[in-house]
């Protein structure tokens, strides 16, 4: 427990002073390794993490009272709540304790108590107003961000406060327990929230200023640090992603953004960078689109690594490539021939 404790320092101090060169990792408790799996706490997270039953990206709409459906492959979604600017102006969002969102909350309560003082507790996929918005209205959704945005402002006031009020309540019943970084699985042990801002690259730039960026910052200002994510980062909006208050860690997807090299110049130093490496990336779209002909994950993931800025900290997430022992054994002596493993620095 002593070199876990050393962990927990380490990562603490990451977060602490962004601007100081560290990179640390974390992936699945359990690989497709043998040999790493023998390593104990292989990665930088030194801690159990247990999340909660939930809707995924439908969570908050379910709480805020769209009814579940299921589609026709099979698939839990909801029914639109909202069909024009005028329910939207008489939306009026449920109490805290009813419906799913009150189910959520039993949820963490139950949890806080059943599990060990040691473990943390994840947060939920905890979607942006715009992005709850775009899912409870039909598809007039963005007719009306032109035509009637005195109603969408409303609307989005009114989600901003349940989930404002909704993160506060799980922030208390959690009592210390919580990792607010619901995605990628890094390991935080403070106050905070995730939040998902994945409806930025479906609007222009000036449009993602006026209806994302000031209830994206409510939020960050009420419960934050942030653990922001989006999908896709481009440069038209590196403005406003830098305009986001009170970021503890940016999140994107290198296979769905600009070049990753780029976003991590940009933005080093500021918050912990967090890129995710799943498998297949290396044939997404935006990595081929790079002209480096990477012939497997691991070579992408050295591109990334070499680009880690001097002047910040990078906390790399390996999804889905850890059920591939031989990607996952080579980025990890990869990163252990860089002195960049707790192993090889002495505190597991």
């Amino acid at each position: 427990m002593v070199a876990y404790a050393q962990m927990q320092d380490v990562i603490r101090d990451a977060y602490a002073h962004p601007d100081r060169h560290t990179v640390l990792y974390a992936g699945w408790p359990t690989t497709a390794s043998a040999r790493l799996n023998a390593l104990g706490r292989w990665d930088w997270r030194p801690t159990p993490n247990q999340g909660i039953d939930h809707a995924g990206t439908i969570s908050f709409p379910l709480a805020l009272g769209c009814r579940p459906r299921v589609t026709s492959d099979g698939r839990q979604w909801i029914e639109k709540l909202i069909t024009d600017p005028a329910d939207a102006l008489a939306f009026r969002a449920p109490a805290l304790y009813d419906g799913y969102g009150g189910e959520l909350l039993h949820r963490y309560a139950a949890l806080r108590e059943a599990l060990p003082p040691d473990t943390l507790i994840g947060d939920i996929d905890t979607q942006s107003p715009l992005g709850i918005a775009e899912l409870m209205w039909d598809g007039s959704f963005y007719e009306a961000l032109l035509d009637a945005p005195d109603a969408v402002h409303a609307f989005l006031d009114a989600i901003t406060e349940y989930e404002i009020d909704f993160i506060r309540e799980m922030q208390r019943l959690t009592d210390g327990m919580l990792n607010p970084c619901g995605w990628p699985g890094l390991w935080a042990d403070f106050h905070g929230t995730m939040l998902s801002d994945d409806s930025m690259s479906l609007l222009s730039p000036a449009m993602h200023a006026e209806f994302s960026l000031p209830y994206v910052n409510r939020i960050a200002a009420a419960c934050g640090p942030l653990f922001y994510h989006s999908c896709t980062w481009r440069a038209a909006y590196f403005d406003n992603i830098r305009q986001v208050h009170n970021v503890a860690a940016y999140n994107w997807n290198p296979g769905n953004s600009d070049d990753s090299a780029t976003i991590m110049a940009a933005f080093g130093g500021r918050a912990v960078l967090a890129p995710h490496l799943v498998r297949g990336m290396h044939l997404d779209n935006d990595v081929l689109a790079l002209g480096r002909g990477f012939p497997d994950e691991v070579a992408l993931f050295r591109y990334l690594l070499d680009a880690a800025p001097a002047h910040g900290v990078t906390y790399f997430y390996f999804s889905d490539i850890c059920n591939d022992a031989d990607a996952i054994e080579r980025i990890y002596d990869l990163l252990h021939e860089r002195g960049y493993t707790p192993q090889a620095r002495g505190v597991a």
